[in-house]
């Protein structure tokens, strides 16, 4: 007789996931490629092959799943919450064409290649002074310090907001993903993810209006500014969609840098191939993100039935996209489990693929380079502490980060 499934004991929302979810992403693409988890109320893909073609299938996996995302651990009728659903409904991530493309088209023209390359003056003067001070310190904690502090820094001079809020900005954003997320109390998320929504839409409706009277050259005036085929943005949409820019861009770029420093600091050989061959530095980027994104999953809803490796998902249903176990999957990755900056094997999906693929890419891209480029010149005995072990975020399962990751300049 058979015994128990491998995987029908597997608490994905669990701490021990949350901290090192690879080994439970090997078990299920091998013995349960298509899984359903209780908790998530949904399934989740975890080979390369099923999540590239759902994520370029947006018309059976549709993206305009925030009602049933809302729902998630229990109801709550509250309006606060009913408000967040009907805000959320308008980010570009949870529509599909027509709709998600005329959105998209808009907001792109504050992300262009050439707008990037206007801002990465402004990357590399802030990296810079980061790094001034990591070395006047010696000692330092890597995710206040530097992967925090680079994103949010260069966010608020492309928004062209004041310093002093960058407290209060990365306080909602925290607050929103733990909820976007999968924490494991879905519902106790519901309320402060409800609050923050409430609090960005106040202070970036109060921004835009201030923008589309007396524009300046920042993102938000472009962006107000912005005409496709005599479409605009209307206020809500456009306050909606630099909220989740906001969010999304900061949460995921601190994460790659923190878990790519990591990553690099512990296998040494890595980093003392950057710093030989800097050179190498953008496709060890692309690299990281492969091997450690920081988004490890990306939910959509099912419109009509589907059979795969003999499960069917049924019309209605959640299906998780796990990038995170794609990204390592043998099948498509040779020794898909190390960090190898020299690899040239493409085609990850760290950053999404077909029409949702991540409009800030490029300027995480850039963030992530300038970042490993001044480390690796400045501070080529960077070394994470002995004395401090780092810690992981381990508070939800779609983006993965840490907590800390004390570091020193490895010199007396």
């Amino acid at each position: 007789m058979a015994g128990p499934s491998p995987t029908s004991e597997l608490k994905l929302l669990s701490h021990d996931v949350f901290v090192d979810p690879y080994p439970t992403y090997a078990l299920l693409r091998e013995h349960a490629p298509v899984h359903w988890d209780d908790q998530l109320h949904g399934y989740l893909l975890t080979r390369y092959d099923d999540v590239h073609a759902a994520l370029r299938d947006h018309e059976t996996f549709s993206s305009r799943r925030i009602g049933l995302l809302a729902a998630r651990g229990g109801a709550d009728p509250s309006p606060a919450m009913e408000r967040f659903v009907e805000l959320a409904s308008q980010w570009m991530w949870m529509l599909d064409p027509p709709e998600h493309t005329r959105v998209r088209k808009l907001m792109s023209q504050g992300f262009s290649p050439r707008d990037v390359r206007q801002v990465e003056p402004r990357v590399e003067g802030i990296v810079a002074r980061l790094v001034d001070s990591l070395l006047e310190r010696g000692s330092f904690d890597l995710i206040p310090d530097l992967s925090r502090a680079v994103p949010i820094g260069v966010l608020l001079a492309l928004y062209g907001l004041p310093d002093e809020d960058g407290p209060l900005l990365t306080e909602w954003a925290d607050t929103m993903k733990l909820f976007l997320g999968g924490a494991p109390d879905l519902l106790g998320t519901h309320g402060p993810a409800a609050q923050s929504l409430r609090q960005m839409m106040e202070y970036l409706g109060a921004v835009i209006a201030e923008r589309r009277r007396n524009p300046g050259d920042d993102l938000i005036s472009r962006l107000a500014q912005a005409e496709e085929n005599g479409e605009r943005l209307d206020d809500e949409e456009l306050c909606s969609n630099l909220l989740l820019l906001l969010v999304a861009t900061y949460e995921t770029s601190v994460d790659m840098l923190g878990n790519g420093l990591r990553g690099l600091l512990a296998e040494r050989d890595q980093w003392e191939l950057l710093k030989a061959e800097p050179d190498r530095i953008p496709a060890a980027v692309d690299e990281i993100l492969r091997w450690d994104g920081p988004v490890q999953l990306t939910h959509r809803l099912v419109t009509r039935d589907v059979e795969l490796h003999g499960t069917t998902i049924r019309q209605g249903q959640l299906a998780y996209l796990v990038r995170g176990s794609a990204n390592r999957d043998p099948a498509q990755f040779s020794d898909p489990d190390r960090l190898d900056v020299t690899r040239t094997e493409t085609g990850h999906v760290a950053l999404g693929t077909g029409v949702h693929y991540c409009i800030g890419a490029g300027l995480a891209k850039v963030e992530g380079a300038y970042a490993l480029r001044e480390l690796t010149r400045r501070i080529p005995d960077l070394a994470l502490d002995p004395e401090r072990p780092y810690r992981w975020r381990a508070d939800n399962l779609q983006f993965r980060g840490l907590a800390t990751l004390p570091a020193t300049t490895g010199r007396p």
